[in-house]
């Protein structure tokens, strides 16, 4: 399996951290390439919920399962089915958020894995998705920054 993870610590409580994070709605505002999330059938996010990702092109769509909801601590969603170009060499892959809180805050640490059908897979995955992890975490974190930034100060 492959997996890229990158971390940014910052200067608030993880509770509050993970109020934002876990507010599917604004995902847009801060994850890259997608214009929706919402979790399906109307449910309330938990373990176990799926949710449903619309990329930038609304004809891509992603559905993603919660598999761990440890508030304030750990959001870990796995991959279900997908009708982007990548997805049939998908075997798996999972994205996982989780805070540690410090003495002068909390740090987030972000982690995207997958793996692929056989060796061909694999490799095919870990050659797509790892230059593509490795430009999307820096930005991910960094728009995910500046929307915390741009809620705690009120503007969002």
């Amino acid at each position: 399996m492959s997996a890229y993870y990158t971390s940014q610590a910052y200067d608030a409580p993880a509770p509050l951290i993970w109020s934002i994070l876990t507010d599917f709605a604004s995902w847009p505002h801060w994850f890259p390439r997608v214009s929706s999330v919402a979790v399906e059938q109307g449910g309330t996010a938990a373990h176990g919920v799926t949710l449903l990702a619309i990329g930038e092109d609304t004809q891509v769509w992603t559905r993603w399962q919660i598999v761990d909801w440890t508030a304030p601590v750990r959001l870990v969603c796995e991959h279900v089915e997908s009708n982007a170009a990548m997805a049939p060499g998908v075997s798996a892959a999972y994205l996982r958020f989780e805070l540690m809180e410090e003495p002068e805050g909390c740090t987030l640490e972000v982690e995207i894995g997958a793996e692929g059908y056989g060796i061909v897979g694999d490799f095919f995955v870990g050659m797509t998705l790892g230059p593509g992890a490795r430009r999307l975490l820096p930005q991910l974190v960094d728009a995910f920054t500046g929307y915390v930034v741009d809620r705690v100060a009120g503007r969002r």
